[in-house]
């Protein structure tokens, strides 16, 4: 999404800030982008992971950035490819994903800006149909099931696309499927777990 998203936006070339692990730095890359570090003056703004850097550290300075980035009038591009806001970790707790790292920002320049309703991130990922029409267009079927853990992502992602959904109910949405099943997008099919 992120190649589709950069020749769309004509940002091949320009100066990117990544948030993430290095994974992430080589998609933008590959979408186009010129990986810069944080606190240079960057075109483009990427938070593609909630972890790979110090966060604190790391989030001031974008936000130092990107203040004298507006503040000079230039222009910049913000963009999310995955929206969630939490993610369940592997020790039964949870995460702020990346999402949660673009409303801080979103927040800020909101606070310092408040004529600019321009100063916001372009969402990729779910619960938005570009991830869909991708998926779709690359199995080469419309026969297609979202599986995942979060009603305001993938169930709402699906539902807005036209597929079906499985809703793992022991993720972020909760254990208890008869509550959660019962409110906000309705998936197709709710499980308490993917293990058999």
């Amino acid at each position: 999404m992120l190649k589709d998203y950069f020749a769309e936006q004509g940002l091949q070339g320009k100066r990117s800030a990544v948030l993430g692990p290095p994974d992430s730095l080589r998609y933008v890359e590959m979408a186009g982008g010129k990986v810069v570090a944080a606190d240079e003056d960057f075109e483009v703004l990427v938070i593609a992971n909630e972890s790979g850097f110090p966060f604190l550290e790391t989030v001031d300075r974008v936000l130092s950035t990107l203040f004298a980035r507006v503040d000079r009038q230039l222009p910049v591009a913000l963009i999310l490819p995955n929206p969630d806001l939490i993610f369940p970790t592997a020790a039964a707790g949870f995460g702020m994903a990346a999402g949660s790292i673009a409303l801080i920002l979103e927040a800020a320049l909101q606070l310092r800006y408040p004529q600019r309703d321009n100063l916001r991130f372009a969402r990729l990922g779910k619960p938005h149909t570009r991830i869909f029409a991708a998926a779709q267009q690359r199995c080469g079927s419309s026969d297609l099931v979202m599986v995942g853990d979060q009603l305001q992502t993938d169930i709402r992602g699906a539902n807005a696309f036209g597929i079906d959904s499985v809703l793992i109910t022991g993720g972020v949405s909760g254990s208890a499927a008869s509550r959660v099943c019962a409110a906000g997008p309705q998936p197709t099919y709710c499980l308490d777990s993917l293990r058999p």
